[in-house]
């Protein structure tokens, strides 16, 4: 998903949670109350499940890139799990009734939980050497405080606040110390959807877009629980479907990133074939071409016909530009940026016919792998046919970012050509093809004597 489109999602999801928080709190008929034991057996299962499958992620992700932000969050997101699991969704299946210390336990580790996940959005990118001991700390460090917080509890219910209850009433009062932690942990939540909200805008990482998403609907959550709780009964209200969009949210965001992963594997075996494919052509078929060329220019100090010998020469000179494009496409960096390659090809493939050309490139335009390299090998054959025959020294290459995606133009002020006449040459053929592949539109203006502009929009 693009980053505009992201962001878009993002403000709607905030707006829309507020509104209808707003429209809840003042018309108490719009919640939804209702008591659906199976329903809610389903729902805490789900966000047990989706909070482990997240946890695991980051942890591998925290193996990959040694951030501890990343380790923080895996840990936030499995004692969420836990939780959801053990003072949730174990006690729905077995139809145990719900008591003050499971209360208190499903409390205090969603406020834990949410805690480490708010670091985590607000820590700073820092690197640390991925290994079992930091991994150790701080998922133990997570367990020891989890289990300081509610172990007590279990063991001396009457240590609990009176204000917490195990109520089934729908509408029933908030408790002062269950409203305080619910506003606590919506506060969190909100300061950790702005911290991935920012580290999505500096690093344009999918993945926080869609933590900040979930963050904001696990913060609406809390504020419909504040005003109407139902964390400790079997009855299914507004909250819980909030509530349900966070791991929702959570688990496309996973989907997409391990998507994101499998893509990213395949680019770079591709790569590596690519490029020892370019070192087969360059030490294989363009060796040979260029031996064919030197052995031509003998047949003519032998007395062959001179226009045969020039006809083979301009056909071995072609070859050996085509195994050029060839040796630069395959071999070329797909990793540095768009401008960056449009300009070393398009520098390249004007050198070889002696002429210049002035170039004016947007930054910052991505595009996928394939479209990439029908781009670039669209501007080198624009280029090169400019350079070759329009007899301009002085060539424009332009790239501007459109609304709904990118126009390449390629200008010269040479001789230009007929565009009606039958024989119009093969690279213009190829490029269009490349062009209509893409679903783009490629347009060549020309008329004797003012120039060519080609250009191709997708």
């Amino acid at each position: 998903m693009g980053v505009l489109r992201l962001r878009s999602l993002a403000l709607g999801c905030a707006l829309g949670s507020f509104g209808a928080t707003i429209a809840i709190a003042l018309v108490a008929r719009l919640n939804i109350v209702y008591r659906a034991p199976g329903l809610h057996v389903a729902l805490e299962t789900i966000a047990a499940l989706t909070a482990a499958a997240a946890a695991f992620l980051f942890l591998g992700r925290y193996w990959r890139t040694g951030l501890l932000a990343e380790l923080i969050l895996s840990a936030g997101l499995a004692l969420l799990a836990l939780s959801n699991f053990a003072f949730a969704a174990v006690p729905a299946v077995l139809a145990l009734q719900s008591s003050r210390a499971s209360v208190w336990s499903t409390l205090f580790t969603g406020a834990l939980a949410a805690l480490l996940i708010c670091v985590a959005a607000l820590l700073p990118r820092r690197r640390i050497a991925a290994g079992r001991r930091w991994l150790f700390g701080v998922f133990f460090g997570t367990l020891v405080l989890a289990s300081a917080g509610t172990l007590p509890m279990v063991i001396d219910p009457g240590l609990l606040p009176q204000g917490i209850t195990a109520s089934v009433v729908p509408g029933a009062p908030t408790p002062a110390v269950v409203g305080a932690l619910q506003l606590l942990m919506a506060m969190l939540y909100l300061l950790a959807a702005l911290g991935f909200t920012r580290r999505h805008r500096l690093t344009e990482d999918e993945l926080s877009g869609w933590l900040a998403i979930a963050c904001i609907l696990s913060a609406t959550a809390r504020v419909n629980n504040y005003l109407h709780p139902s964390v400790y009964s079997s009855w299914v209200y507004t909250a819980d479907l909030f509530r349900l969009g966070f791991y929702v949210a959570l688990l496309i965001g996973a989907a997409r990133e391990i998507a994101s992963y499998w893509t990213s594997v395949i680019a770079a075996a591709s790569l590596e074939e690519r490029r020892r494919l370019a070192r087969d052509v360059h030490d294989g078929l363009a060796q040979e071409i260029a031996f064919i060329g030197r052995n031509v220019r003998l047949l003519r100090e032998q007395g062959a016909e001179p226009q045969l010998v020039d006809r083979i020469l301009r056909g071995v000179a072609r070859a050996q530009e085509e195994s050029r494009r060839v040796i630069g496409a395959l071999a070329a960096n797909s990793t540095e940026p768009l401008e960056v390659a449009l300009a070393t090809a398009a520098r390249e493939a004007a050198r070889r016919y002696g002429a210049t050309v002035d170039i004016d490139l947007a930054n910052g335009i991505v595009l996928s792998p394939r479209e990439r390299e029908a781009v670039l090998r669209i501007a080198s054959e624009a280029v090169s046919n400019a350079a070759r025959h329009s007899g301009a020294e002085t060539l424009r290459l332009y790239l501007e970012r459109l609304d709904e995606g990118m126009r390449l133009g390629v200008v010269d002020d040479g001789d230009g050509f007929d565009e009606d006449e039958p024989k119009r040459g093969f690279g213009l053929v190829t490029m269009k093809d490349r062009a209509d592949a893409l679903g783009g539109k490629l347009r060549v203006d020309s008329r004797r004597g003012t120039g060519t502009r080609v250009e191709l929009e997708l």
